[in-house]
Protein backbone atom coordinates (compact mmCIF):
# COMPACT_ATOMS: atom_id res chain seq x y z
CA UNK A 1 0.00 0.00 0.00
CA UNK A 2 2.40 2.42 -0.93
CA UNK A 3 0.58 4.21 -3.22
CA UNK A 4 -0.94 7.58 -2.50
CA UNK A 5 -4.48 7.24 -3.24
CA UNK A 6 -5.86 9.93 -4.73
CA UNK A 7 -9.08 11.94 -4.45
CA UNK A 8 -11.67 12.54 -7.56
CA UNK A 9 -11.50 16.80 -6.02
CA UNK A 10 -12.04 18.76 -9.22
CA UNK A 11 -8.83 20.27 -7.48
CA UNK A 12 -5.73 18.93 -7.73
CA UNK A 13 -1.72 19.07 -7.39
CA UNK A 14 -0.56 22.63 -6.29
CA UNK A 15 -4.19 24.13 -7.31
CA UNK A 16 -5.48 22.33 -4.34
CA UNK A 17 -3.30 23.99 -1.86
CA UNK A 18 -4.81 27.49 -1.41
CA UNK A 19 -2.75 28.08 1.57
CA UNK A 20 0.65 27.74 3.15
CA UNK A 21 1.33 24.81 5.53
CA UNK A 22 3.06 25.10 8.92
CA UNK A 23 4.98 22.22 10.93
CA UNK A 24 2.69 21.83 14.03
CA UNK A 25 3.19 18.43 15.69
CA UNK A 26 0.98 17.76 18.24
CA UNK A 27 -2.02 14.92 19.05
CA UNK A 28 -5.32 14.51 17.39
CA UNK A 29 -8.11 12.17 18.19
CA UNK A 30 -10.20 11.38 15.32
CA UNK A 31 -13.88 10.11 15.14
CA UNK A 32 -15.55 8.20 12.09
CA UNK A 33 -18.61 9.38 11.08
CA UNK A 34 -21.65 7.03 9.71
CA UNK A 35 -21.68 3.96 8.98
CA UNK A 36 -17.90 3.30 9.20
CA UNK A 37 -17.85 4.52 13.11
CA UNK A 38 -16.63 2.96 15.72
CA UNK A 39 -16.77 4.00 19.31
CA UNK A 40 -12.67 4.00 19.83
CA UNK A 41 -11.54 7.69 18.47
CA UNK A 42 -8.31 6.83 16.18
CA UNK A 43 -5.00 8.32 17.42
CA UNK A 44 -2.64 10.12 15.28
CA UNK A 45 0.03 13.30 15.27
CA UNK A 46 -1.05 16.44 13.56
CA UNK A 47 2.24 16.82 11.54
CA UNK A 48 1.25 20.25 9.44
CA UNK A 49 -1.68 22.62 8.87
CA UNK A 50 -3.30 25.00 6.96
CA UNK A 51 -6.65 27.00 7.36
CA UNK A 52 -8.08 24.90 4.82
CA UNK A 53 -6.21 21.27 5.84
CA UNK A 54 -4.34 19.48 7.68
CA UNK A 55 -1.78 16.11 7.23
CA UNK A 56 -1.77 13.63 10.21
CA UNK A 57 0.07 10.15 10.52
CA UNK A 58 -1.83 7.39 11.36
CA UNK A 59 -1.43 4.05 12.70
CA UNK A 60 -4.74 2.94 10.79
CA UNK A 61 -5.99 3.24 6.73
CA UNK A 62 -8.73 6.08 6.43
CA UNK A 63 -11.20 6.02 3.47
CA UNK A 64 -10.98 8.79 0.94
CA UNK A 65 -13.76 10.70 1.30
CA UNK A 66 -14.12 9.71 4.81
CA UNK A 67 -15.59 12.32 7.09
CA UNK A 68 -14.10 13.10 10.41
CA UNK A 69 -14.57 14.82 13.53
CA UNK A 70 -10.92 15.85 14.17
CA UNK A 71 -9.55 16.77 18.21
CA UNK A 72 -6.61 18.23 18.80
CA UNK A 73 -4.75 18.28 21.53
CA UNK A 74 -1.50 19.87 23.11
CA UNK A 75 -0.09 17.55 26.15
CA UNK A 76 -3.44 15.75 26.87
CA UNK A 77 -5.21 19.26 26.97
CA UNK A 78 -8.40 19.54 24.56
CA UNK A 79 -7.68 22.57 22.41
CA UNK A 80 -10.72 22.18 19.81
CA UNK A 81 -12.64 20.08 17.17
CA UNK A 82 -13.16 20.67 13.82
CA UNK A 83 -14.60 18.62 10.64
CA UNK A 84 -12.58 17.38 8.06
CA UNK A 85 -13.09 15.09 4.81
CA UNK A 86 -10.08 12.59 4.09
CA UNK A 87 -8.40 13.90 0.40
CA UNK A 88 -5.44 11.23 0.26
CA UNK A 89 -3.66 8.46 2.01
CA UNK A 90 -0.24 7.83 1.68
CA UNK A 91 1.90 4.70 3.41
CA UNK A 92 4.85 5.44 4.72
CA UNK A 93 7.99 3.52 4.89
CA UNK A 94 7.75 3.59 9.14
CA UNK A 95 3.91 1.81 8.33
CA UNK A 96 2.46 4.70 9.28
CA UNK A 97 -0.01 6.46 7.32
CA UNK A 98 0.13 9.92 5.71
CA UNK A 99 -3.23 11.14 5.89
CA UNK A 100 -4.19 14.39 3.50
CA UNK A 101 -7.65 16.11 5.61
CA UNK A 102 -9.94 19.23 3.97
CA UNK A 103 -11.13 21.01 6.59
CA UNK A 104 -15.12 21.21 6.56
CA UNK A 105 -14.87 25.41 7.22
CA UNK A 106 -11.98 27.80 7.93
CA UNK A 107 -10.44 27.59 10.65
CA UNK A 108 -11.13 30.33 12.79
CA UNK A 109 -9.31 33.26 14.21
CA UNK A 110 -9.61 31.71 18.17
CA UNK A 111 -8.49 28.28 16.62
CA UNK A 112 -5.63 30.02 14.75
CA UNK A 113 -3.96 31.77 17.52
CA UNK A 114 -4.37 28.28 19.81
CA UNK A 115 -2.13 26.48 16.61
CA UNK A 116 0.23 29.24 15.99
CA UNK A 117 1.38 29.27 20.03
CA UNK A 118 2.04 25.60 19.33
CA UNK A 119 3.42 25.55 15.83
CA UNK A 120 6.87 25.50 15.04
CA UNK A 121 8.69 28.74 15.61
CA UNK A 122 4.97 30.08 16.89
CA UNK A 123 4.37 30.87 13.39
CA UNK A 124 0.70 32.44 12.00
CA UNK A 125 -1.06 30.88 9.80
CA UNK A 126 -2.97 33.28 7.89
CA UNK A 127 0.41 34.34 7.21
CA UNK A 128 1.13 31.79 4.83
CA UNK A 129 -2.19 32.26 2.66
CA UNK A 130 -0.81 32.00 -0.88
CA UNK A 131 -2.46 34.65 -3.37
Amino acid sequence: MNERRQSTNRRSGNERRQYGRVKATTEVNLMRSGSVSGNEPIKGTLYDVSLDGIRVLLDTPLTIGESLLVEVQNAGKHLFNSTAKVIWQKQEETGKYATGCELCVLLTQKQERTLSEITECGANISSFAQS
